[in-house]
């Protein structure tokens, strides 16, 4: 052999000693995802997983008061669940979840934004109408589910919740 097929063989050695995965590996890594995906499917069928809304939905006080503009973040109806009461500039008092709809990215509240301010996902650029919850710019899938309040006893309390898009009763 002469110098230049020693240094192809011994490359072509160092490529076959490199390669990837074997054909055995692959199978073991692909059942491997394929239990793991499986087990994840029958624990989330099965409930095994905390959904937002799930808790108990007894009445909370969420702020003494709150001004036009202004907005207070809670925990509503269980201490994982996390919600933003505000209040519009014309009065109104809404409240929703303040986890985004799209991949559970913290939604912020911006009053300085537009005519009436925005609910806004930094994530991937969400934005929600604070009126009503519902989507109005980027991927999120869903309105933010709606957090009930009521003014009474002399502060504003969350009172129960409603699914993403569900009306008010």
């Amino acid at each position: 052999m002469t110098v230049d097929e020693e240094e192809v063989a011994a490359l072509r050695e160092r490529i076959a000693a490199d390669s990837l995965t074997s054909r055995r590996d692959y199978l073991r890594l692909a059942v491997t995802m394929s239990g793991g995906l499986a087990a994840g499917g029958v624990a989330v069928a099965a409930g095994i997983f905390h959904r937002h809304g799930e808790g108990s939905a007894r009445p909370m006080l969420v702020a003494a008061q709150l001004r036009p503009g202004d907005s207070v973040t809670f925990s509503y109806p269980g201490e994982e669940d996390r919600a933003v009461a505000l209040r519009m500039a014309d009065g109104t008092l809404v409240a929703y979840s303040s986890i985004c709809t799209h991949l559970a990215c913290g939604v912020l509240w911006r009053a300085d934004r537009g005519e009436q301010g925005e609910l806004y996902c930094p994530c991937h650029e969400g934005v929600f109408d604070p009126r009503t919850g519902a989507v109005t710019a980027g991927p999120p899938p869903r309105p933010l589910p709606r957090v009930l309040l009521e003014e009474r006893d002399g502060g504003i309390w969350a009172v129960g919740t409603l699914e993403s898009g569900e009306e008010q009763p």
